[in-house]
Formats: structure tokens, C-alpha cells, sequence
């Protein structure tokens, strides 16, 4: 038995049998209640698009109360695709979505092993990942605002960090992908979420490449410049592997409507949070956030997440003091925690109205929508901070670290785990999802987020098969041979007279009308933001097809590239093996 508690598997696997209470929720039947509850039918118009060949994936037909809109020309994918592979495993939608969800919690917790336990050690990798994976704010995303996207990103912070510190300190070429792939993984995860971590990330970088700081200054930061270079083709990686998401995001933003997503209820200065809630309240609840300290859902730091990081500085700073001497690896690593107990504090103050004038100061914050999603950042660091304690307790008492440590993980699992249970839930299948008013709820929700700006309001009504309207009234057609697919449809159509056909299909880059296989021109009708066109008598077939404009070519080409390149470093060990057998 002691053998294998030496082994490298035992806290590994001792950290994966404490994850399993924060989703054994997910393992049973049913489906739960949440903000976002527009989970399913994002994976269903996902399939769709596997299913019709458009990779990647942009045009939603069944949203926007069937008119469609570019849902995932602006909306990251990074859960979806994940799900996907559920479905194609045969996973119901119910189950692909909790599938998806217990993923995100094992990855995160396996990542945030791998970074803690490369500082301080396998048990303080082991504390760090409890603790990151109990974290109220984690419960939150999950379990009361169905916030996949958000919680996604949270899964590759620790990975961020671990090839960071990995590129900083070995240099090796391979990390310059781990590192661009991984925030790749944030960039395809949640647009903010990369916006505020990318300064995290780099005071964590400044860090490693300080600790190993030697004089003189001049003669240090020309040592630093191929590391500067190696940083670079690490972020340029990761553009890479994103472009066909974020050049469409950074060029086509302008055709769709976004002002009410940072207005009015969205406003960033309606949502901050009372030190009360961050440190004090256990309340929780699965209700709105709403101006001043009456939120319906929680925002609690976590008691040990808060209370833990306060008593390791104050050692740190003890122990810095009474060193005063050349800073050895544990004092590194000492400076370390407090830099991860600051920076997950600061982003604590960032939740609070205090903070009014750096949102101000750095307008471009602005677009998190919500301050409280800083809770984001400061679990991560919170909890990584945590894991010091290990190596603390090893330095000085070690005999009882293990006892420590287990008894430390154990609190915070006991007096969080109520929290990773949905407040209201039940049975459901994905036909009653995908039916009567479930349906009309999923299809209208979110309806203005991506609305083309051709479009002076949202539909109010469903759209109608192929057709809206025809103008003049009285003229006699006849529809046959309709299909549809994710951003196509066809049909043919026989008028008597001229007339004027108001589809039902929203306008936007760049759909194009074939009428008998010729392409002809379109007019944007000015009410629903519907294209128009205007036909002789006679017989016609008419097929409309979504289709790339010039930036998202461009874009989906250098991701191809990008991805076939990472795929060739994948797998580098098997065409080398394969080269030197022949």
C-alpha cells in the first residue's frame, strides 16, 4: 500500500475520486433548470450543421423564430463541439449536454493537477484541484446559469499557465504549441474571458521570467529575446488555430445588432457586488442579479477560498522577512503565492463598485457584461495559491501534511457540495424539449444577440415555409419541392403574373439567390431585415445558399493550415518512426 501511495497514479486518481461528488448530480435521468437554458438547441443547430457540411459551423436555421441568424459567427464553440462528439457517440441532446458538463469539470480539475503539482508537488496539486473544482462560482456556472461557455474557458486557465511557465523556464519548442493551444482553447471558449485573462496571464509570465533575474539588467533582457520570439509564434498559433472564429467576430461584428447585450439590464454598472455577498453570505439561489446587494443567486468567494490565501501571505510574509538572504527555490515560490493571492484579489475588488473608475479607466472591460464574472479568475487563482499550502506544511511539519491536506480538501468539499446539486429539476426528454412552447422558448430566447442590422426589429411570429409573402396579393403560385437544410433551402415556384416574393430568410453576408440555377439579384426588405426578389411569371426554382465572404475564406484557410500543422506535431513521434523504418 505505501508503494503505491509513492507511485505517481496515487493523486492523480485521488484527486479524480474527489471530483466525482460535483457531478454525480449529472450521472442521474433527468434535466435541471437554468439561466441559460439554451443549451440543447445550440447542439441541435451545431448537428445540423455537421450533418449539412457547413464546418465551421455560422448560420443557426431554427433561431431567431426560424428566420435564422449567424449564431456561431459571433458565439464561441467550444462546448458544442465537445457535445458533438457525444452525439455522435449516441448520446441523447439531454444527456450530450450533461456529458459535456461533466467533461468540463474533469478537464479542469486534471488541468489545474497537472499546473499545481509541477510547483508544488503532487499533494498540493491534489488541494489546489479540489479546490478549484468546488469553488462556489464553478457550481454557479454550471448549476444556476447554464453559463457553458464561461465555465469552458475556465478549463484551460490552469493549461494556460503550465505551458507558460513550461515555454519560460525549458524554452522547448513544443511548448509554444501547448501554450497557442491552449489559449486557443479560451479564444473558442468565452470572447471576455480571454480579454481579461490575457493580463493575468501576463504578469505570470513576467513572473517566471524574473525568477531567474541576473545581473547585469541590460545583459538579462537580451538573454530574454528568443524567448520574446518563442512567446510570439505561441500567440500567432494560436490566432491561427482561431481565425476562422475570431477575424469574423473582428471584421463582421458591424452587421449585427450587440448594443443591447451592454444595455440597460446588461450594463456592466448594474452588476456589481457587496463585500456581504463576496465574503460573508452562504446564501444561495438560482434567480437574477439585479442593482444593489438583493441578487437572487449567489456570488460568494467561498469561505476556505478566501480565508486560506489571507493566512498564507502572512506566512509568506514571515518567512520572506526572516530569510533576508539570496531568494532560494522555496522563497521564489513564496513570492509566488503572493502574487497569485493579489492577483485573485484584485480581480475580487474588480466585482465591487469600488472599482467604478479602472472600469472607466479601461472602457474595453466593459464588454464582460457582468463584474462578477471576475469570480472567474479569482477562483482560479484562489485555488492554485491553495495548493502552496502542501509544500508549506511539508517544509515544516511534515509528518502531518498528508493529514492536512486531506482534512483541508474534505472541509471545503463538505461545505460546498450542496451547491453542486440544481435548485429545481426534473424528468425530460429531447422531444418534449424540441416541442410546444419548449420549442418556441429556445427559438425566440436571445433573439436581438445576433440580429443582422439590416433588420429594424425581431420576428414576432414564426417564419412561414420558404415563402413570407407575395406581392401584389392577389396573384395565384403554387410551392413544391421545398427543402431546407442548415443554411440552404430550395424550392420551385409557379406564379401567373410578376411578382415580388418576401422570403423567409433574413438577409446577411453573403446569401446568394439562384433562380434556375442563375444567380439574381436581392433586395432587403426593411421591416424584418428579409431578403427580397422579384420574379417574371412562369416557373422558377429557387435555391438561396449562405455563402463565405472574403474574410472568413481567408479565415477558414488559415485555420486549416493552423490545424493541419498542429495535427503533424501531434503526431511527430509516429511519421518520424514511420520515415526511419523506411
Amino acid at each position: 500500500m505505501s508503494k503505491f501511495i509513492k507511485s505517481k497514479f496515487f493523486w492523480p486518481i485521488i484527486t479524480f475520486l474527489f471530483t466525482i461528488p460535483a457531478f454525480s448530480f449529472l450521472l442521474k435521468p433527468g434535466y435541471y433548470n437554468m439561466h441559460d437554458d439554451m443549451q440543447m438547441i445550440r447542439q441541435l443547430e451545431m448537428e445540423k450543421c455537421f450533418q449539412d457540411g457547413q464546418i465551421p459551423c455560422r448560420w443557426t436555421p431554427d433561431l431567431g423564430y426560424g428566420y435564422g441568424y449567424p449564431l456561431f459567427n459571433f458565439y464561441p464553440p467550444m462546448p458544442y463541439l465537445v457535445g458533438q462528439i457525444y452525439r455522435t457517440l449516441g448520446f441523447s441532446f439531454v444527456n450530450s449536454v450533461k456529458a459535456t458538463a461533466i467533461t468540463q469539470i474533469i478537464l479542469a480539475a486534471a488541468f489545474m493537477y497537472l499546473l499545481s503539482a509541477s510547483i508544488f508537488g503532487p499533494i498540493g496539486g491534489f488541494l489546489a484541484s479540489v479546490f478549484y473544482t468546488y469553488a462556489p462560482y464553478h457550481a454557479l456556472n454550471i448549476f444556476v446559469r447554464g453559463a457553458m461557455n464561461e465555465a469552458w474557458a475556465a478549463v484551460f486557465f490552469p493549461l494556460c499557465f503550465y505551458y507558460a511557465r513550461k515555454l519560460v523556464l525549458d524554452q522547448k519548442n513544443k511548448f509554444i504549441f501547448g501554450l497557442g493551444a491552449s489559449f486557443a482553447g479560451i479564444l473558442l471558449s468565452h470572447n471576455p474571458m480571454a480579454l481579461t485573462f490575457t493580463p493575468i496571464l501576463f504578469f505570470w509570465i513576467l513572473f517566471w521570467i524574473f525568477s531567474q533575474y541576473q545581473k547585469p539588467f541590460i545583459s538579462f533582457l537580451k538573454k530574454q529575446l528568443p524567448l520574446i520570439g518563442k512567446l510570439f509564434l505561441s500567440g500567432l498559433f494560436a490566432t491561427g488555430l482561431t481565425a476562422f472564429y475570431t477575424l469574423p467576430v473582428l471584421f463582421e461584428t458591424k452587421h449585427v445588432q450587440i448594443n443591447t447585450m451592454f444595455e440597460g439590464y446588461y450594463h456592466f454598472s448594474v452588476h456589481f457586488v457587496g463585500l456581504y455577498q463576496l465574503f460573508i453570505s452562504n446564501f444561495w439561489g438560482d434567480g437574477a442579479s439585479v442593482w444593489g446587494p438583493n441578487d437572487d443567486m449567489s456570488f460568494m468567494v467561498g469561505y476556505l477560498h478566501w480565508i486560506i490565501p489571507v493566512i498564507l501571505v502572512i506566512i509568506s510574509l514571515v518567512f520572506i522577512y526572516k530569510s533576508r538572504r539570496r531568494l532560494s527555490k522555496l522563497d521564489t515560490r513564496l513570492w509566488l503565492v503572493l502574487l497569485l493571492v493579489f492577483m485573485g484579489f484584485f480581480t475580487v475588488f474588480l466585482t465591487h463598485n469600488k472599482s467604478t473608475f479602472i472600469w472607466l479607466l479601461f472602457p474595453i472591460i466593459q464588454k464582460i457584461q457582468f463584474p462578477w464574472r471576475f469570480l472567474n479568475h479569482s477562483s482560479f487563482l484562489l485555488s492554485l495559491s491553495i495548493g502552496s499550502v502542501a509544500l508549506l506544511i511539508n517544509k515544516y511539519f511534515s509528518k502531518k501534511t498528508l493529514i492536512i491536506c486531506l482534512a483541508l480538501s474534505l472541509a471545503v468539499l463538505f461545505l460546498n457540495i450542496s451547491y453542486f446539486t440544481p435548485v429545481q429539476y426534473g424528468p425530460i426528454t429531447d422531444e418534449q424539449k424540441f416541442s410546444g412552447k419548449a420549442w418556441v422558448n429556445q427559438v425566440t430566447s436571445g433573439i436581438y444577440d445576433y440580429l443582422p442590422t439590416t433588420a429594424r426589429i425581431a420576428p414576432l411570429g414564426p417564419a412561414r415555409d420558404f415563402v413570407d409573402d407575395i406581392i401584389p396579393k392577389d396573384v395565384f403560385y403554387t410551392i413544391t419541392g421545398g427543402k431546407k437544410g442548415s443554411d440552404w433551402m430550395l424550392f420551385n415556384i409557379n406564379l401567373n403574373q410578376p411578382s415580388q416574393l418576401i422570403l423567409s430568410q433574413l438577409a446577411f453576408p453573403k446569401f446568394i439567390v439562384l433562380d434556375n440555377g442563375h444567380q439574381i439579384d436581392t433586395e432587403i426588405e426593411p421591416e424584418l431585415g428579409r431578403l427580397v426578389i422579384n420574379l417574371d411569371a412562369g416557373d422558377h426554382q429557387i435555391f438561396v445558399k449562405f455563402t463565405n465572404t472574403p474574410i472568413r475564406t481567408i479565415s477558414n484557410y488559415i485555420s486549416l493550415v493552423a490545424w493541419l500543422f498542429f495535427g503533424l506535431f501531434l503526431t511527430k513521434p509516429l511519421w518520424l518512426k514511420s520515415i526511419s523504418k523506411k
